[in-house]
């Protein structure tokens, strides 16, 4: 342990002498380890903080697949009912479903009507969770078992804050929302946000409530709908495999007794971790996060070979000193000792600049935010498991750039180095640059191909056919129900706000639709032909399908291909239409005019819906999310099929921000308290979760980590080929003394370093092609191999490493022959 001390004073009275070199080290490791902190934070909010609940480890999600639909996702509220009565493998199981309620205004102050995002929870939700109550008390398991019963209110921690300043005496009071009077019974502690990942939720009900939510309702009716999210606890000594096995057992008795709408169907349990924000991301958010590691480990390589060229710089200027130390006595492994110290240090001076910028990137990664007043948060805050990832960052790079030139050290002959004026066998330490500066042209490739494969396949989603257009369109999202609206008001409302909205100036067209492209709000219908009827034990085809106002087509520059848009004759009372899409068209009537054809929508045994005439077709388009394939997709008149969850999109001539105003005045003057969200233009819902959010977000992280290791890469390529230079002095002055010319000298100097840089090159392109097998599934529009970024960044990397090496080059060959064989 003396010794020990002794090593970390010598090292720190080392360092101090040399300000310069400590901070180039600092600033190079720091950008390293700072990036690795700032993508650790990232993985750790979404795969391994755990919920602040009792026994997190213990919690998994319950997830579906089935025929038609083979990625996980949530199950349905009927069968959750038989999951929970039948299983014997979970302490209990809990179910919620994620909707929305209009908080109404409160009389005698400023407090406006607002919208808030619920979380409708079973009443064994926070009992299963053990998550305690702040303020009064939270739902109990006897609330929520009957539909519509039990109008209590437990408030969110923030929401709590924001709209009742932290009031405790709210417990109690009744409020109004979405037409109903609600007793505010409690508030959730601060730590606990809600068990989605990425929302923070302001309010938390009794599950039977969700019928005040129309888009709820269809789900606690029908056994195929598949929008209820569930948690379970595991029984200690039951793994996730063990209880997957016994659940599947009732998922094939459910399947025959109701074949019609529990064909196929599949269990899947996932640790809660995993499963976020969804179950369907289970397979590939480890995956993904994997990936991104990498390429900052890549970084953090690269940052420590300039590191460990430095040290090897400064391990060759020390020579004297070391071998003085050796000649009195200092054995081998107390130089090594000595030395791995210092880059120990070195490295943990290193980390806290990392830790340092890595929080401030943090900071700046939470204040994401995507389009839409939803309250989606980011939390990237450091904790323990970050200190201790970046902890064992540090170390490990202090050990990979000690470790060379403390070996290198430890081999110096003492003669040879003590010997007035010996330049010693410089060649092998000549190999050991070389190796390094092979490993960083290698590691800064894969990271530039990496960047430019994200890039590109950002390029291409901008660049896709998207089957409608966004240019000059503004949304406006409101729901009367959540005011207590009936169906006769809430039509009205909506007939009266789109006509006013078609008079204002500037507007081209204005219509009204449950949901917007690449929108949050997304549905979907098992559908079977005419004549095409499909057999109780097969499972129907899905297909997704919004309903439109009758200029919708026009709004979103959705050309018909064949047939009409939707016309004003199209009523409730009238025979039900549908404008279905190309590939629906090709799917059910290959070969055959799909007019006049007609399909239906199936909600179960016994529940077909009426016989849909099929009145237009229009082209494929992507309606959903970015990365969906191609499917059967159709539309409906909203007449026909009624949603009091509406989107009114305007069409304009003017830039759309300038309608902000008037149609808020309009809606206003309608309604003061009716609350109005998400108004956005249709550019920018298309920036969203289900839009270009991942891949833009993949192209920022991937550039900025190419970059970066491209700066580190060309700095030192450029200090290793210097120091070469430097080394042959006296070399180049023999050269030049015999007769190279000046050309000879570049040739020579600039031909060593390119050498190597092909090298690096070669062993990068296989590692690159190793690294896009990995990635094929995160790109959008390309292959992994795509020939234009591999052969861009090659050209990229080639022309920035032979600037590199020619400033030195040309350096060397300028020098005077006189002055060279001075030179030591």
């Amino acid at each position: 342990m003396d010794t020990l001390w002794q090593d970390i004073r010598y090292a720190l009275r080392s360092l101090r002498r040399a300000p310069g070199f400590l901070l180039v080290v600092m600033l190079t490791l720091g950008l390293g380890i700072g990036a690795n902190t700032a993508v650790f934070s990232v993985v750790n909010s979404f795969l391994l903080r755990p919920l602040p609940v009792r026994a997190p480890e213990q919690l998994v999600v319950l997830s579906v697949t089935h025929e038609g639909n083979q990625e996980p996702h949530s199950v349905s509220y009927l069968d959750y009912q038989d999951y929970r009565k039948q299983q014997d493998v979970f302490e209990d199981i809990t179910g919620y479903y994620i909707g929305f309620m209009g908080l109404g205004a409160e009389a005698g102050s400023n407090r406006s009507a607002e919208r808030m995002i619920v979380e409708y929870v079973d009443g064994n939700y926070f009992e299963l969770l053990g998550v305690q109550a702040k303020y009064g008390r939270l739902i109990l398991p006897t609330e929520g078992q009957a539909l519509g019963a039990d109008p209590v209110l437990v408030l969110g921690h923030s929401f709590w804050k924001k709209r009742f300043g932290g009031d405790p005496n709210v417990v109690g009071r009744v409020v109004r929302a979405s037409g109903r009077m609600f007793t505010i019974v409690g508030v959730v502690p601060e730590s606990f946000k809600g068990t989605y990942n990425v929302a923070e939720f302001d309010g938390y009900v009794p599950l039977g409530m969700a019928v005040l939510d129309a888009s709820n309702r269809d789900s606690l009716e029908r056994r195929d709908n598949h929008d209820l999210r569930s948690l379970a606890r595991l029984k200690p000594g039951i793994g996730i495999t063990q209880a997957q096995s016994a659940m599947n057992v009732i998922a094939k008795r459910l399947e025959a007794q109701y074949p019609d709408t529990n064909k196929t169907v599949t269990m899947h349990l996932f640790a809660e971790n995993l499963a976020r924000p969804e179950p369907s991301g289970a397979a590939q958010n480890p995956l993904v996060a994997s990936v991104f590691l990498l390429l900052t480990l890549l970084v953090l390589l690269v940052a420590c070979v300039n590191v460990a060229n430095l040290l090897l710089v400064r391990a060759t200027r020390r020579q004297k000193e070391l071998a003085i130390r050796a000649a009195l006595g200092a054995a081998p492994v107390r130089l090594v000792r000595q030395l791995l110290t210092e880059s120990v240090m070195l490295a943990v001076a290193g980390g806290a600049a990392g830790i340092v910028l890595g929080l401030w990137v943090s900071r700046l990664m939470e204040q994401i935010r995507l389009p839409g007043d939803l309250p989606f948060r980011f939390e990237f805050g450091l904790d323990w498991r970050v200190f201790a990832y970046v902890a064992g960052v540090a170390l490990l790079a202090g050990i990979i750039v000690g470790v060379l030139p403390a070996w290198r050290a430890s081999r110096t002959d003492v003669n040879e180095a003590l010997r007035e004026g010996g330049r010693g066998n410089v060649t092998g330490r000549h190999r050991v640059r070389n190796a390094l500066v092979v490993s960083q042209v290698a590691g800064s490739l894969v990271l530039l191909i990496a960047a430019g494969l994200f890039v590109r396949s950002l390029g291409h989603a901008h660049a896709v056919d998207f089957g409608f257009d966004s240019r000059g369109v503004i949304n406006f999202t409101m729901d009367p129900e959540q005011q207590g609206y009936d169906k006769t008001r809430t039509v009205n409302f909506y007939r009266e706000l789109e006509s006013r909205a078609r008079a204002l100036p500037g507007v081209q067209a204005a219509a009204l639709a449950y949901s917007t492209p690449m929108g949050y709000y997304n549905s979907g219908e098992y559908v079977e032909a005419e004549g095409q009827e499909v057999a109780d034990q097969k499972r129907r085809p899905l297909a997704g399908f919004n309903a439109v106002g009758t200029d919708y087509f026009q709004v979103m520059g959705i050309p018909i291909r064949r047939g009409r848009a939707f016309e004003q004759r199209d009523t409730e009372t009238s025979p039900p239409v549908a404008i279905v899409n190309e590939f629906m068209a090709n799917r059910f009537w290959p070969n055959h005019d799909p007019l006049g054809k007609r399909f239906r929508m199936v909600e179960g045994k016994g529940k077909p819906g009426p016989w849909v005439e099929v009145v237009g077709v229009v082209r494929d388009g992507k309606f959903r999310w970015i990365f969906e394939d191609p499917g059967m997709y159709f539309f409906v008149p909203l007449e026909q099929k009624h949603q009091s969850l509406r989107v009114l999109q305007v069409r304009t001539t003017l830039p759309p921000e300038t309608l902000v105003a008037p149609v808020l005045r309009e809606i206003r003057s309608m309604d003061a308290e009716l609350p109005v969200y998400d108004v956005l233009k249709m550019d920018q819902v298309m920036e969203g979760a289900n839009g270009f959010f991942l891949i833009r977000m993949g192209a920022t992280f991937a550039g900025a980590l190419g970059a970066l290791g491209l700066v580190l890469a060309v700095v030192g390529v450029y200090g290793v080929v210097s120091f070469a230079a430097s080394q042959r002095t006296h070399e180049i002055g023999v050269r030049m003394a015999l007769g190279a010319e000046r050309a000879d000298i570049l040739k020579l100097v600039l031909g060593q370093g390119m050498g190597v840089i092909a090298v690096g090159v070669l062993i990068g392109l296989a590692a690159s092609f190793a690294l896009a097998r990995a990635v094929a599934n995160m790109l959008f529009g390309i292959s992994a191999y795509d020939l234009a970024t591999f052969v861009g960044v090659v050209a990229l990397l080639g022309l920035v490493a032979v600037l590199a090496c020619f400033i030195p080059a040309r350096r060397a060959s300028r020098i005077d022959p006189l002055a060279a064989l001075h030179y030591e």
